[in-house]
């Protein structure tokens, strides 16, 4: 089968996105970091990702990796404005310890000594990304050099994430919101795309849940391809869909929260499928979560049980009109479903620095070619099951 056109992938992007603001120009949404717990919080350090996009591929569309992102024009530049609702910390330098240029999400990161460009702080809160090359640098070349990015059936290619406060943190949260500005200029100092999003400050933190690529040296977790009833994760060349999660920050300085990463551990997710040959009834309260359901194993017996573990988040399903035979769950090893592992258990010295809990899922694709996008969201009060959704996060699986 073909796979679905770009059109089809867009129009299933906006109709996921249509309920959430959007940013303007080239800046699609603004997102907590990926490696943090609290990032986002008043008053705490921030880190947050700026998600870009395209008018032929606006929001999630654009990390397809059949698009290619922006690169760096010759002699120009690109600037990465931090405006109104952060607070300068003037000891920390805006240099490469503070912005990483990343392609795709989970991200690849494209560091500036490997890549060929400089950062550099102007006057005010201004991020400066230069190529050394007077060519510039091409989206086509910006490739990651991570060693898994070699393995990606597609490659991604082109800026399509700036992470800020990637090392250094070199701002504070203040008021309720706050704007960042995106600008690539040319070499006559003329600005050539532009775009500007806003962040809303948590007032307390929540847990969280983030796309990670760290279990398998940073291949491309998102927006493979399968054909009908095969399964990521089962399927040889394909990866389980996997997740880094933190606890909530409770009873945590607002000072201190970018040091707090404690991971969720002994989590997984049982599909609607397998909560009905269990007999379990969900709650009016977690209706929205018709894939399936995030469950903590409380009893600690190395199973999830809906009546006896307890319920942290669930699953919503976007899927082709007419799919069925869709399914995400826990990936499982001789029968045994592998559960949420801290990350310094798994990876010592990274998961020293990054904290987190590690949870990898299966998914099988459904009958319909097309896009499927399980929404995977944590309560944002775990101990409320009439609690909204805080943090979540959507991966994109092409059936073909």
């Amino acid at each position: 089968m073909s796979k679905p056109s770009l059109l089809v992938r867009i129009a299933v992007a906006l109709s996921l996105t249509a309920s959430t603001a959007m940013a303007d120009g080239i800046v699609a949404k603004i997102v907590s970091s990926p490696l943090a717990a609290a990032s986002t919080v008043q008053g705490a350090r921030l880190g947050i990702n700026v998600y870009l996009q395209n008018k032929a591929a606006p929001g999630v569309a654009f990390m397809d990796p059949d698009v290619i992102g922006y690169g760096i024009p010759a002699g120009g530049r690109i600037e990465v404005e931090l405006g109104g609702g952060f607070k300068r910390d003037p000891a920390i330098a805006l240099n490469a310890t503070g912005i990483m240029l990343v392609t795709g999400a989970p991200q690849q990161g494209l560091p500036s000594k490997k890549l060929g460009y400089t950062v550099r702080e102007a006057s005010g809160n201004i991020f400066v990304i230069e190529p050394n090359a007077p060519t510039g640098i091409r989206a086509q070349d910006m490739m990651s050099p991570t060693p898994g990015a070699s393995d990606d059936p597609i490659r991604q290619r082109g800026i399509k994430v700036f992470h800020i406060g990637f090392r250094a943190r070199a701002f504070i949260n203040t008021g309720k919101r706050g704007t960042v500005e995106v600008r690539i200029v040319d070499a006559n100092g003329k600005i050539i795309a532009h775009g500007r999003g806003e962040i809303a400050f948590l007032e307390n933190p929540i847990p969280q849940i983030h796309p990670t690529n760290l279990m398998d040296n940073r291949r491309n977790h998102n927006w493979q391809r399968i054909a009908p009833g095969e399964t990521l994760g089962k399927k040889p060349g394909t990866l389980p869909i996997s997740l880094l999660m933190f606890e909530r920050a409770i009873g945590v300085p607002a000072q201190h929260l970018n040091k707090f990463n404690l991971g969720i551990r002994g989590a997984g997710v049982l599909s609607s499928r397998q909560l009905t040959t269990r007999g379990y009834t969900q709650p009016k309260s977690l209706a929205r979560y018709t894939a399936g359901l995030i469950l903590m194993d409380t009893n600690r017996d190395g199973r999830l049980d809906p009546n006896a573990d307890k319920i942290i988040g669930g699953v919503l399903d976007h899927a082709p009109p007419g799919a069925a035979g869709h399914e995400i769950r826990t990936l499982e090893f001789e029968g045994q479903p592998i559960l949420s592992e801290l990350l310094s258990n798994i990876m010592p010295k990274i998961g020293s620095r990054i904290g987190g809990g590690v949870m990898v899922l299966q998914f099988t694709g459904g009958d319909k070619p097309g896009l499927y996008q399980p929404t995977l969201a944590l309560l944002k009060d775990p101990d409320d099951l009439n609690s909204p959704d805080g943090s979540s996060y959507t991966y994109t699986i092409v059936v073909e």
